[in-house]
Parts: structure tokens; sequence; C-alpha cells
């Protein structure tokens, strides 16, 4: 199991846990959900790790050393819009989480494996925006829990001009995760899935016109990655 499958697991599992214990925490104690606004704005930077599917792809279906994906970068700005201002049954709020700009740099390396000394060194970069429910609970004074399931539109290109990437491709994604704050300070996880289409190009030799005959189809590109994110949340 490679550890972007690991790490998404273990978020799952423990934010599972944790709404599980805040939730009987709250009923228990009869804490009830305490936010002065309607939404909040977020800045969050952190990690990105691209799965193995990204790597099969660019090794024409293999998983072996040609091509590595070294950790990559990641910021998003954002806010929370609740849609209201009482929380439900005094333990949780529902809204939506938007993030306006979702920003991408993912270092890929090429080592040649006829010449171990030789590198090349490429990038694929991402430009989005993000959009879906979030649900808020306050299990204690000043810290909260969210877990938030968006739509992400994408763009994929390369800064440094990618030779597999010739085009800027679009793709529908979607991040599901969960976000734990403390007062301004945040701390997220989440897992980006998605692919990207784009149009391949192969070509034929007929012997009958002795000409090479090209052909189009329409692959995908899978782009899946584990993020890690700390960020400031304002009131």
């Amino acid at each position: 199991m490679n550890i972007t499958k690991l790490s998404a697991m273990l978020c799952i599992a423990f934010g599972t846990l944790f709404f599980a214990q805040a939730q009987q925490a709250t009923v228990v104690g009869q804490r009830q959900y305490s936010e002065p606004d309607f939404g909040k704005f977020y800045l969050r930077f952190g990690a990105s790790f691209l799965n193995n599917d990204f790597l099969k792809q660019l090794n024409d279906g293999e998983l072996d050393d040609a091509y590595s994906a070294p950790t990559g970068l990641n910021f998003e700005l954002g806010k929370y819009f609740f849609m209201h201002s009482e929380p439900i049954a005094g333990l949780f709020k529902v809204g939506l989480d938007a993030s306006f700009l979702s920003l991408g740099y993912n270092p890929v390396t090429w080592n040649d494996p006829d010449d171990p000394d030789y590198t090349e060194k490429t990038d694929l970069t991402t430009v989005g925006v993000k959009l879906g429910p979030v649900i808020s609970f306050n299990p204690l004074e000043n810290f909260y829990a969210d877990a938030f399931v968006k739509l992400a539109p994408t763009i994929l290109t390369s800064m440094s001009e990618m030779e597999d990437l010739e085009e800027v491709l679009f793709g529908l994604k979607s991040d599901v995760g969960i976000n734990l704050r403390y007062k301004k300070v945040t701390l997220t996880a989440g897992y980006e899935s998605g692919a990207f289409k784009y149009d391949s190009y192969n070509s034929e030799y007929n012997e009958e016109t002795g000409e090479y005959i090209e052909h189009t189809t329409k692959e995908k590109f899978p782009m899946g990655m584990f993020q890690i994110k700390l960020g400031l949340q304002f009131y």
C-alpha cells in the first residue's frame, strides 16, 4: 500500500472517530456550537503527494524509476458560507466551502534508464476553483472540526513545457477531507481525485499506399493526490 492511499485512509478514519467523539461529548455535556459569524475567509498552504496512477501513466503503464514525482506545493484562498446563524440542534452548522483560487505545483523528474547520472526536471501546474458542502462541529471552546466535499474544475499545464503535456488540459476533480481549526490556525487534510482528457496521436503504416495514417483517440490523464495544509482563518 503506497503512502498516498495510507494517508487518505488514516485521514478518513481519524475524521470519522473525531466527529463521533465530538458529537458524543456535545450531547453528554450539552455544549452549544458557538461561532460569531456566518463565514470565514481562509488562506492555506501545504504539500501535495501524487499517487501511483499518475506515475504509471507517465511510465507507459509500468511503475518504474523513469519518472518520479517529489513532494509538490499547493495554495488555497477561500471562504465558508454558512446557511444559518443558529446551529442545528445546538450541534453543528451547514454551509458551502468555496475556494476562489486553488494553485498546485508538482515537480516531475525523468531519470535516463541508460545513464543514471542524467536527469531532466519539469513540472505539472494546476489552477482551479472548488465548491461544495461543509459541515462544522464545535466540540471544544475555540476548536472546530469541518468535513467537506467539493467539486474542482481545474486546468493542467506545465510552466517548463513538459514534453508529454503540449497543451492546456481541463478536468473536473473532487476534493474530500477534514479541516481542524483552533482559533485562527487550521490544519487541513484531503484527497483530490480526477482525470484530465487529452488527444493522443498515433500513426499506422499502410502497406498498400506506402503512407502513414494518423489516428486520434481520446485518453485520460489520471491525477489523484493527497494534500495536507496549514493555514489561517479569519473572522
